[in-house]
């Protein structure tokens, strides 16, 4: 069986950039979010499949665990075999990564909480996270970020929330979607 790591280092280099301040994430080049607070959204636990589709329809699998309570986000990402690549905590406006696996200088986990976020907490708070000539528009189960009018992120949200049965996260300029199931159903 193939390793998940070369295809998440992949996808993490894609989209990390400059190492952005504390607290700041880049979705994409040139758009910092700055990481919501945990406790912005009710406390929940959820065990997910997470498909990717990178650039040129290559697809890799990876598991993810994420849980929110007490004020704190936290993820840990695994291969389909268990093994874990990394666990990244947030809380009080900074992320702490644990990589259990060597992982490049410019390789910046934190951006899987951020696109959690982007999916799931409500939108006034994503709205004071995004920086100016960031704009994020909702049309129903639909979220979607945009810079100079030009989609980054795009989310269509599967079932009722806050925890949604499916999440599909697209970005068209880096070529690049997520599909989530969840696995505690």
């Amino acid at each position: 069986m193939r390793s998940a790591r070369p295809v998440l280092l992949l996808l993490l280099l894609l989209l990390a950039g400059c190492r952005p301040p504390v607290g700041t994430v880049y979705l994409a080049r040139g758009v910092p979010f700055r990481l919501c607070p945990p406790e912005a959204e009710a406390d929940f636990f959820a065990t997910q499949e997470v498909d990717f589709t990178l650039p040129g329809g290559r697809r890799e699998l990876l598991l993810a665990a994420v849980e929110n309570r007490g004020g704190v986000l936290s993820m840990v990402v695994s291969t389909p075999m268990g093994q874990t690549l990394f666990t990244v905590r947030v809380q009080s406006g900074a992320a702490a990564v644990d990589a259990r696996v060597p992982l490049p200088a410019q390789l910046d986990p934190r951006l899987l909480p951020a696109l959690v976020q982007f999916a799931l907490w409500p939108e006034p708070v994503l709205r004071a996270g995004l920086a100016p000539g960031i704009r994020l528009e909702q049309d129903g189960a639909r979220r979607t970020l945009l810079r100079k009018d030009k989609v980054v992120w795009t989310v269509l949200r599967e079932g009722e929330g806050p925890l949604y049965r499916g999440l599909t996260l697209e970005s068209p300029d880096l070529g690049i979607t997520l599909r989530i199931r969840a696995l505690d159903e």
